[in-house]
């Protein structure tokens, strides 16, 4: 969940917004604070911002926010923003186009389905890398075949501005450490005013300064009849027999998330019946993590849970393991699964997206925080 205290939680707003994205999304100062100003200012109402974002994840993490917040139905505008980390995880073979797209309807679908009025605005963020500025990218255009056929705003930050002011000054918003992130305050700045223009010339803008946007069809038909819209959210594991043994409960909390979560050691596993597929596992990351294994209707993926981002100065993180929705095979029958540390290192194993092998290399020191399980189905209690 996210603190109460947040800004724009409990304020009162005529332009309620909501931002569900990668680490640009989140970031301090970054484009969404001045993306808010602007809006208040061409629209001439008071706003208000809530973030559901979440960097170094997947845009499945969207759908989740929204199964678990119904983001939809308190919000006006909603601001969609992950190419950054599908297209980087899908050149190394950890996501795909296909898993992208069915994450993405999923999320429209979700969203219209809880409120026809709220608007999704699509944006797509590059990356400062010759080899993106010279060639085609599939995932942006998966993004905004998606939004037309949906009748979505889709503002692609680097096509406009590469039209109007060429690449040299699209360059000149990233630092030369950073490729994926614009710079503050001046790239993303200039990045949140792009936005707002180009949303004023598609007319977004006028309708946002009406008292309520236009109902979006909901009975379009799918692109894929397999989308994830119904995708869920399981958190509640204290209701329900799950674990082996009773599992340590804790908070981790910072600025903006606050998330109970549930520690196991070696000899505890969590186990439960799940008819349909497995998508992630929503955990909280620290240096005690290490291998684990997720088993599932006879399929098994051996993976690390320690988290790439883990520094002396931010020894913990929330992150998502998303291999059990590229790697596993639904059910069409309820089948154990099954998620527990490996007892010894690993020979063989599968590192997720920007996952490290533990840093502690005894298996008696390893430990995983569970927040939840994200899965398409029914989930049931094993006898």
């Amino acid at each position: 969940m996210f603190l109460k205290k947040f800004k724009g939680i409990n304020k009162q707003a005529d332009l309620k917004i909501s931002i569900v994205g990668g680490s640009n999304s989140v970031i301090r100062k970054g484009y969404a604070k001045y993306l808010e100003h602007y809006l208040g200012q061409i629209t001439s109402q008071t706003t208000s911002l809530k973030y559901y974002s979440l960097g170094g994840v997947p845009n499945i993490f969207g759908l989740i926010q929204q199964d678990r917040f119904d983001i939809a139905l308190n919000s006006d505008l909603i601001f969609f923003e992950y190419c950054v980390n599908d297209r980087h995880m899908i050149e190394l073979d950890q996501y795909s186009l296909l898993l992208a797209g069915k994450s993405l309807e999923g999320f429209i679908r979700k969203c219209q389905k809880s409120n026809p009025n709220c608007l999704i605005v699509i944006l797509i963020f590059g990356v400062d890398q010759d080899n993106y500025y010279q060639n085609h990218c599939a995932l942006s255009e998966l993004y905004e075949s998606m939004g037309n056929y949906y009748h979505l705003p889709v503002v692609n930050i680097t096509s406009l501005l590469r039209e109007k002011e060429g690449v040299d000054f699209i360059k000149s918003l990233y630092s030369a450490k950073d490729d994926a992130h614009y710079t503050r305050p001046h790239g993303v700045q200039i990045v949140s005013q792009a936005i707002v223009e180009q949303l004023k010339q598609m007319g977004v803008i006028n309708s946002l300064k009406s008292e309520k946007n236009s109902p979006i069809a909901t009975a379009v038909k799918p692109i894929y009849e397999d989308n994830f819209a119904e995708l869920a959210f399981f958190e509640n594991f204290e209701q329900v027999n799950f674990f082996t043994s009773q599992p340590k409960v804790s908070v981790y909390q910072n600025s903006v998330f606050r998330e109970k979560n549930l520690t196991i050691y070696q000899g505890n596993s969590l186990k439960f019946l799940l008819k349909g597929k497995l998508a992630a596992i929503f955990i909280k990351s620290d240096p005690n993590d290490g291998f684990i294994k997720i088993n599932f209707n006879s399929q098994e993926i051996v993976t690390s849970s320690y988290s790439s981002w883990i520094t002396t100065i931010r020894p913990n993180n929330i992150t998502l393991i998303t291999l059990p929705l590229l790697r596993f095979s639904a059910s069409q029958d309820f089948a154990p699964v099954s998620i527990s540390l490996c007892q010894k290192y690993p020979d063989n194993f599968e590192l997720d997206y920007f996952k490290d092998e533990p840093v502690k290399k005894d298996p008696q020191k390893w430990k995983l925080s569970i927040i939840g399980i994200a899965y398409m189905g029914e989930i049931g209690e094993l006898n």
